[in-house]
């Protein structure tokens, strides 16, 4: 199963399992995964699942959303892919492994 793992504040992470076709992802908490941090947009972005495969799409969020340090407006994830929105820091991945944790932290 898809997860998404975001890094909120500090050290602490969070694991979001992307159980549905449609994850809607933002500051507000009507979102199913909420990134309270200011740089994070209401309706930041949204994340759907197409056949065996995810798309990213931004939501003209005020600070962007990129992937591998790329801005994007819309594309296909990959397992692996670094997150940002606004300035917070997420990997879209299947399995957690520890290797995993330690790549968030640095």
């Amino acid at each position: 199963m898809a997860r998404l793992i975001v890094k909120c504040g500090g050290a602490k992470l969070i694991t979001h399992e992307l159980v549905g076709d449609v994850t809607m992802i933002g500051r507000s908490p009507r979102n199913h995964i909420v990134i309270d941090h200011p740089t994070v947009s209401a309706q930041h972005a949204i994340l759907a699942r197409v056949g065996g495969s995810y798309r990213l799409k931004d939501l003209h969020s005020t600070n962007g959303t990129q992937i591998n340090s790329i801005s994007i407006t819309d594309t296909e994830l990959k397992y692996g892919d670094k997150i940002r929105f606004g300035s917070t820091v997420a990997i879209f991945w299947g399995i957690v492994s520890q290797e995993l944790i330690k790549q968030i932290r640095v």
